[in-house]
């Protein structure tokens, strides 16, 4: 009966980590991408270093949540969009206006998959 017991409070821990973990990292990445879609909403408007500002803004707060992305998402996928941050602001301080939309675009597309692959879903548990 002590094992059963045990095994469920360790179950029970695991599936209260997993949504603390669901729910930090969607609060996260909505943080993240509401400060880009301001920034590209600067940069349609003509404002490169409002854009660039904002975008700043926005990779200093993923270099400040590394104590939780260096644990709780895969290195591979923090590597990949940090590299999309900084294509991003080599993109707005270029001349190439379309270069900046698809970086935005990648930068958006990388942080919504990190979101997406945290999710649980039947496919991911069968």
């Amino acid at each position: 009966m002590k094992k059963a017991v045990g095994a469920a409070l360790l179950l029970s821990a695991m599936a209260g980590l997993s949504v603390w973990n669901i729910r930090t990292l969607d609060r996260f990445t909505d943080r993240m991408e509401e400060k880009l879609e301001l920034s590209r909403s600067c940069w349609l408007a003509g404002d490169d270093a409002g854009a660039a500002r904002l975008a700043e803004s926005a990779l200093s707060d993923w270099f400040g949540a590394e104590d939780y992305t260096h644990v709780f998402i895969r290195h591979a996928e923090v590597n990949e969009a940090t590299d999309a941050f900084y294509d991003l602001l080599g993109a707005l301080s270029g001349e190439d206006s379309a270069a900046a939309g698809r970086a935005y675009d990648r930068l958006e597309a990388h942080l919504e998959s990190i979101d997406t692959m945290e999710h649980v879903t039947l496919r991911s548990v069968l």
